[in-house]
């Protein structure tokens, strides 16, 4: 039957809370479960099995040198009152002075030292409060699961109720998991027949799945010492007495070990099972329930599964997850579709289709389903199981395609998961924020009050899992597509913005910035400063109304809603290297004593909005996010755009004008010359502001601690080279217009005409 036709009989967390575990679980028995150290020895003197105790580690003073190296090569680190696996440490072999994780992630003493204060101090805590760390045996699977997973801990839960086993789930480890059996960061749960141990459904996330990532089926996997394990579950809620509990048990290949209880256990093992749990749990709740045999026996006899597929197979129509189906509009087209049984509505990219009625044709049957207009991964149309009641859902079932045409989608599927995976990496590394200076006002002030002083800075730490983002670099697969040369450039550049991130405030920043943004050659500024010498004499002062902040924000607001843009807001910033910035989240940042001329403002509205949003905006509408996002070097021709389209304004604004020049000059020289010895040149040479020769220097000395030294943070460079790069392409015929079809370089043009479903710009300024 169909899960979601059973959606009342789904046990939520407040039914759970308040139902079950306030009623049946007393604070004696949760603080049991929670106490991981007293459950072992609670549990092993009633002869119930449990990983072996390696240390317990209370306070700071025992975390001694020779406490590490006496660890043996294989164990795990827990908090003893951890929740929803945070804070676990698998260690599968030694290498030299370090242990290798399942992932093969490399952790030395220093590592782990760190990660016991953060244990001790309460970061994993249930309570947020003092913890105690628990060095244990890692224990071996059963060679049954290698069927499963080559990588971590295969575990059993199941729910006990009253005495009664009422729903079970094995929890595989995945590499995405790094090795650890949590659903929440990409294990994959299956659910279990009660009656005979063996899988019915898979699920990952909070999504159901037909396959493991070895390829093999989710259903059909019998799990060994299938009795044991029920019994051992019923053994150990009658020796707790706590009424509703999870047991978490690993199957080895001598037999059965407990490795955790848990008081509050989690629900999403009615998605595993696609088993609502509420029903299961009411049927049991009234029962006289005497001993743990008589539980297990209650529990195969109630719950093993019994199939009514053949009988739904006769009077419906029979679809897999993946489904082809015939889209009926003017020009009929064939579709593939994703079935989800958790979706509340409808999706299909606008690129197929624009209205607010689905009109399909789906094994035989028509259907017209209300849809709504968004992104659908791996496919081009998700359906709703919901809206499906008329067909039997087979989540076994395969694809009846021919292979050409599935090698075909396939390549498609694959390269937009390429797509989505990258974009959600480089959507991580907010680049910016840690090269930013934190305290650029306070050193401002220092430095213009002594001139001879060149300012130190400090940067945002960065909270990013570095290692782990190259790691998920390198998984991202070669696919046989015509855009794969985009994703490979993609994926270097974000492999060195990563490296930049990782090198701030050390001797290594300006090579990696070299490595992300390229070097100012002596031809570039040389170009600068003939630039300077030709237009130095034809710039004329702004002397446009002056508009407060207030003013500013509405004249923005004005221009945002003329071109239908009013989803995009405007927020204020206190510290701010820029006047204005536009981010990737809608949002246009504007710094709080910022000034504007209003020939500066209407020029930013041509360089920000005209060209950052437009092109994001336009971005958003086609097949792939990489548009939206960005293609690799695709700030040069942004930048080079942006420029191109203010000055074409052809309004007074003074040394604006001159800007990009000033700064490929102040670059330049920055490579030899400390913070203060080039403020002073800069402003000498060209007679420039306090605060132009400032912000110059900033943006040349930016992501350094120390500014005496030498070097710069090359990345604002892009402005002038973007604007002859523009220049000389409009100068060779070239269509502005295509520019805008999204974050791409002028270099990409030539591989857009090949890419399908790409639309033409719709926002130009």
């Amino acid at each position: 039957m169909n899960f979601l036709k059973k959606s009342k009989d789904i046990l939520g967390i407040n039914a759970r809370n308040l139902h079950y575990i306030a009623r049946y679980n007393s604070p004696t028995a949760k603080r049991l479960a929670d106490d991981k150290v007293f459950t072992k020895h609670f549990l092993s003197s009633r002869g119930i099995g449990v990983a072996k105790l390696h240390h317990v580690i209370r306070n700071y003073t025992q975390l001694t040198p020779d406490f590490f190296t006496s660890l043996p090569d294989s164990f795990v680190i827990k908090p003893n009152r951890g929740l929803g696996g945070g804070g676990i440490l698998v260690l599968v072999r030694k290498q030299g002075s370090e242990w290798i994780t399942p992932s093969g992630r490399k952790i030395n003493s220093e590592f782990m030292y760190r990660h016991c204060i953060e244990i001790l101090d309460g970061k994993y805590s249930i309570s947020g409060t003092y913890d105690t760390v628990i060095f244990e045996e890692r224990l071996e699977p059963h060679p049954d699961f290698r069927k499963l997973t080559d990588v971590g801990l295969t575990d059993v839960r199941i729910i006990v109720f009253n005495g009664v086993p009422v729903l079970a789930m094995l929890r595989v480890p995945t590499y995405e998991s790094e090795g650890k059996a949590n659903m929440e960061i990409g294990a994959i749960a299956l659910g279990i027949d009660i009656g005979n141990g063996r899988t019915i459904s898979g699920a990952q996330y909070s999504n159901f799945v037909r396959k493991m990532p070895n390829g093999n089926s989710v259903v059909g996997f019998q799990v060994p010492f299938w009795e044991e394990t029920l019994y051992s579950a019923a053994k150990i809620q009658n020796a707790t007495k706590i009424g509703f509990i999870g047991v978490d048990l690993v199957i080895t290949k001598t037999g059965v070990k407990v490795l955790e209880i848990n008081a509050r256990s989690g629900l999403k093992i009615q998605i595993a099972n696609r088993i609502p749990l509420k029903t299961r749990l009411e049927k049991v709740g009234d029962l006289k329930v005497l001993t743990p045999e008589d539980g297990v026996e209650i529990a195969k006899t109630l719950f093993s599964q019994k199939s009514s597929v053949d009988e739904d197979r006769s009077c419906k129509p029979v679809v897999g997850i993946f489904e082809s189906l015939i889209l009926n509009a003017d020009k009929p087209c064939t579709l593939h579709a994703k079935i989800d049984l958790l979706a509340e509505s409808n999706v299909i990219s606008p690129r197929f289709y624009d209205g607010s009625i689905l009109d399909i044709t789906l094994a035989g049957k028509r259907l017209k389903l209300p849809v709504e207009k968004g992104r659908v991964t791996g496919a081009d149309v998700k359906l709703a199981g919901k809206f499906l009641t008329e067909f039997f859902i087979d989540p076994s079932k395969k694809e009846g395609i021919e292979p050409e045409v599935l090698t075909s989608q396939l390549d498609e599927k694959m390269i937009r998961s390429v797509d989505e995976r990258l974009c959600e990496i480089d959507e991580q590394i907010k680049l910016l924020s840690y090269i930013n200076p934190r305290n650029l006002e306070e050193q401002r002030a220092l430095f213009l009050a002594n001139p001879e002083f060149s300012p130190r800075f400090f940067y945002r730490e960065c909270d990013l899992d570095l290692e782990q983002l190259r790691r998920d670099l390198k998984r991202i697969p070669e696919v046989d597509h015509v855009l794969m040369h985009l994703f490979r450039e993609k994926i270097e550049e974000v492999g060195h913005k990563i490296s930049l991130v990782e090198s701030v405030g050390t001797d290594d920043f300006e090579n990696r910035s070299k490595q992300s943004f390229g070097s100012v050659t002596e031809t570039t500024y040389r170009h600068a400063i003939e630039f300077l010498k030709k237009n130095s004499n034809k710039v004329r002062p702004d002397k446009s109304q002056e508009l407060d902040l207030k003013a500013a924000v509405e004249l923005l607001e004005a221009f945002l809603k003329s071109h239908k843009l009013s989803h995009w807001k405007i927020k204020i910033k206190e510290d701010s290297v820029s006047d204005i910035q536009v981010t990737k989240y809608h949002v246009i940042l504007l710094k709080k004593d910022a000034v504007f001329q209003e020939n500066r403002l209407q020029a930013l509205l041509a360089h920000e909005i005209g060209t950052h949003v437009f092109r994001f905006e336009n971005g958003k509408r086609q097949p792939f996010r990489i548009f939206e996002r960005g293609t690799a070097g695709y700030l040069q021709t942004e930048e080079g755009l942006a420029i191109w389209n203010q000055n074409r304004l052809k309004l007074d604004l003074g040394d604006k004008t001159l800007t990009p020049a000033y700064q490929v000059v102040a670059l330049h020289l920055a490579k030899k010359m400390s913070f203060c010895d080039l403020f002073h040149y800069l402003r000498n040479t060209y007679d420039l502001t306090e605060d132009l020769a400032w912000k110059l220097c900033i943006k040349s000395k930016r992501g350094f601690k120390d500014t005496v030294v030498s070097g710069a943070f090359t990345k604002d460079a892009l402005y002038f080279t973007g604007h002859r790069e523009v220049e000389k392409f409009i100068k060779k015929g070239g269509k502005i217009e295509d520019l805008y079809v999204g974050k791409i370089t002028i270099h990409d043009l030539k591989l857009m005409k090949q890419v399908e479903g790409l639309k033409p710009a719709k926002f130009l300024l």
